[in-house]
C-alpha cells in the first residue's frame, strides 16, 4: 500500500483568506473613517502606527494594522486624501527562500480568487509566479508571491478610483520634479 504524502496544514487556510478578500470587495467600502473603523473591528484588526512619517502633507498615508487573526505575519493600509483606499496582508511568510508552504499557500488563494473571479490580469511575464490581479466591484485584488531572499504571499485590495488619483498624482509629482526639462 502506498504511503500518503503528510499533509501541510496552511494557516491562515486559504479559505479564510479569500471570505477575507471577499468581504473587502463584495460588501461595502468605507466611505469614512467611522466605516473604515467598523470595517477594521469586522476584520480583527486594528490601526497602528504611520509607516510614512517623512511624508507628513502627502495626500497619502500608510499605517500599520494589528491582528490576532493566526498567520497574517505584517499588514498595513493606506489612505489618500483621507479616505480608505487599501489594505495589505502578508501571509505564509518565512524568513527563508524558497518556502514550499509559501507557493502552496500562494496557489491555493490564486485558485480559490480565480474560481471566484475569474482569470486575472497577469501584471508581469518575467517572473515564475508573476503578480495577479482581479477587478471586482470597483476595487482591485493583487497576489504577489515573493520567494527570493524570504518567502511571502502579499495581498491588496484597494479602491480603484482612489487608487487611480494616487498613481496619477505620483506620476505627475515625480514629473514636476524631474531635473532635465526638455528645451523648447
Amino acid at each position: 500500500m502506498p504511503t500518503k504524502e503528510p499533509q501541510t496544514e496552511l494557516i491562515p487556510d486559504p479559505s479564510a483568506i479569500a471570505a477575507l478578500v471577499a468581504q473587502l470587495v463584495e460588501g461595502t467600502w468605507p466611505g469614512s473613517d467611522k466605516e473604515r473603523v467598523s470595517l477594521f473591528e469586522r476584520l480583527l484588526v486594528e490601526s497602528g502606527e504611520r509607516l510614512n512619517q517623512n511624508l507628513e502633507g502627502s495626500p497619502s498615508a500608510s499605517h500599520t494594522l494589528s491582528t490576532e487573526v493566526p498567520g497574517i505575519s505584517f499588514a498595513s493600509w493606506s489612505s489618500y486624501n483621507g479616505k480608505f483606499m487599501s489594505i495589505h496582508f502578508h501571509v505564509y511568510s518565512f524568513p527563508e527562500a524558497k518556502t514550499s508552504v509559501t507557493r502552496l499557500g500562494h496557489d491555493a488563494v490564486w485558485a480559490i480568487l480565480t474560481n471566484l473571479y475569474g482569470q486575472p490580469t497577469r501584471l508581469s511575464n518575467n517572473e515564475e509566479v508573476p503578480p495577479s490581479s482581479w477587478k471586482v466591484n470597483g476595487r482591485t485584488i493583487d497576489t504577489h508571491f515573493f520567494d527570493r531572499r524570504d518567502s511571502s504571499l502579499m495581498l491588496s485590495i484597494s479602491d480603484g478610483e482612489l487608487s487611480a488619483a494616487a498613481d496619477a498624482e505620483v506620476a505627475r509629482d515625480s514629473h514636476d520634479s524631474d531635473p532635465i526639462k526638455p528645451s523648447r
